[in-house]
């Protein structure tokens, strides 16, 4: 059977390589030579395709005789790695980073995590993988396949190893850089108005989601390549897979700690919301203290009656401003030694820090 693809005008983006496992060499192979390398005995393959018609991959599938339900939800918007298990093949989703090297750098500030689907086909003298868009993880594996070869490749899973190592890498390190972010904004949650704040910590949780539905994915394809046997995983390479695991169990708890990181930044700028806000109150509350005695008297001085005491005399307007005047200084002294207003408050404030610091230090 031929292996017929479309035009170039379809978009296709082929590469195809042979590893022969007797003298550790390699060669590259294009479309129309594929159909002879996979025939061929005595190596196996990696065939990688971007386009943006999942039928190449269909092509490909239905000269192998392998018919994928998997291909038919690659457009669904979820994170799952929708593993099938074959006879012939097994097959998975990866999601690789989009520019990683964008979102590691910060200076800038942070942006949102974007990744990209790919379908992983793992056969026992074949690799297939197909993505819709340039993938750095892709660029990376073409690059180090043949070392990686050289040094420890025997069968066709260490490509499939490859991939899921870069998949870590990219996790870890997009989480690391994010966590670095979140300690900038932690200090300036301490430091500035944290209104500003808002959307730096709305796109710092996003990646944290981002990060804890990709690492869970990855997790769950390690645990099956690292705990059943499967014609298509060498023992060598199902004991690489079980080291990989324990590696993707790290990075989810450390995806974990971020979130309880970005907890405390929230409980922070909530607590700060409440100080300013309990600060309002406290102000609105002795501006009442004071001004309700003193409507009071205003309000029984301008009520209409004739014989009010002390308003026909010459001095009785000062002696009722006076009287004002000093229920205002009293109030405003009682409000001072309650420590309301003024310095006292603040200096109390400082003492039972100092007290606390003391009582920590004593333990």
């Amino acid at each position: 059977m031929e292996c017929v693809f479309g035009t170039a005008d379809d978009g296709l983006v082929f590469h195809g390589v042979s590893f022969r496992p007797s003298d550790r060499t390699i060669r590259t192979f294009s479309a129309e030579t594929m159909a002879g390398e996979l025939d061929d005995p005595e190596v196996f393959c990696w065939i990688d395709m971007q386009a943006a018609d999942i039928g190449t991959l269909n092509l490909v599938l239905h000269y192998l005789d392998i018919d994928l339900v998997l291909v038919n939800h690659f457009d669904v918007p979820e994170v799952l790695p929708r593993i099938v298990e074959r006879e012939d093949c097994l097959a998975f989703y990866l999601y690789e980073i989009e520019d990683p090297e964008l979102h590691l750098d910060t200076s800038h500030g942070l942006s949102q995590i974007r990744f990209h689907r790919m379908i992983l086909v793992l056969g026992e003298d074949f690799v297939i993988t197909y993505h819709k868009h340039q993938l750095d993880a892709v660029d990376h594996v073409k690059d180090t396949c043949a070392a990686s070869f050289r040094l420890a490749g025997r069968t066709p899973g260490f490509i499939a190893f490859l991939f899921l190592q870069r998949c870590l890498y990219d996790y870890a390190h997009l989480n690391l850089a994010n966590d670095n972010y979140l300690d900038l904004l932690d200090a300036e949650s301490r430091a500035n108005d944290t209104r500003q704040l808002a959307e730096e910590i709305n796109i710092s949780g996003r990646n944290i989601l981002i990060l804890k539905k990709l690492s869970a994915s990855l997790h769950i394809v390690l645990m099956l390549l690292a705990t059943k046997r499967s014609p298509f995983v060498s023992p060598e390479a199902q004991s690489s897979f079980q080291e990989m695991m324990q590696n993707a169990h790290a990075i989810r708890e450390a995806v974990d700690s971020s979130r309880d990181l970005l907890n405390g930044i929230l409980a922070s700028i909530q607590a700060a919301a409440a100080n300013r806000t309990s600060e309002v109150a406290r102000i609105l509350t002795i501006v009442s203290g004071v001004m309700l005695p003193l409507s009071l008297v205003a309000g029984i001085y301008g009520m209409n009656f004739v014989d009010i005491p002390g308003l026909a005399t010459t001095y009785g307007f000062y002696v009722t401003l006076g009287a004002m005047g000093a229920i205002t200084t009293v109030l405003m002294l009682l409000f001072y030694r309650l420590g309301w207003i003024g310095t006292r408050r603040d200096a109390k404030s400082s003492l039972r820090n100092r007290s606390d610091s003391a009582d920590t230090d004593g333990h």
